[in-house]
């Protein structure tokens, strides 16, 4: 997963199979992460953009957000701005322009890295 400071938006590399085929990117729209004691935070905000490998892509999820404001989940507002991010992305990707590379289709993690210990959660 990449991310930016205040971007409304992350890119997650996708890859098939134990070979780690690379499969397209998957853009999450997304509140900009923030961080916490813990790490770092973020809400999801439904709306996706699946980028194939080819470079054309479709949105995920657009259908649902109507739901999600009768839901509570989302204000009218909210939506708007969530699709406006979504064309806004969509327009770069028409235009060629993303700020990640290619070549983190091809990264792996280091077999050295130990795997990390989470604190353990408050009880509620």
């Amino acid at each position: 997963m990449l991310q930016r400071p205040g971007d409304m938006f992350a890119v997650w590399v996708l890859w098939d199979g134990p070979e780690r085929r690379f499969d397209g990117w998957y853009i999450n729209i997304q509140e900009p992460f923030r961080r916490t004691p813990s790490g770092f935070d973020t809400q999801d905000l439904e709306l996706d953009i699946l980028v194939d490998i080819d470079g054309s892509w479709m949105l995920k999820d657009d259908d649902v957000l109507e739901q999600r404001v009768d839901e509570g989940r989302f204000t009218l507002d909210q939506v708007v701005a969530i699709r406006a991010e979504a064309r806004r992305i969509t327009a770069d990707l028409a235009r060629g322009r993303r700020w990640w590379s290619d070549e983190w289709t091809e990264w792996t993690p280091d077999p050295g890295w130990p795997v990390p210990v989470f604190p353990r959660s408050a009880k509620r």
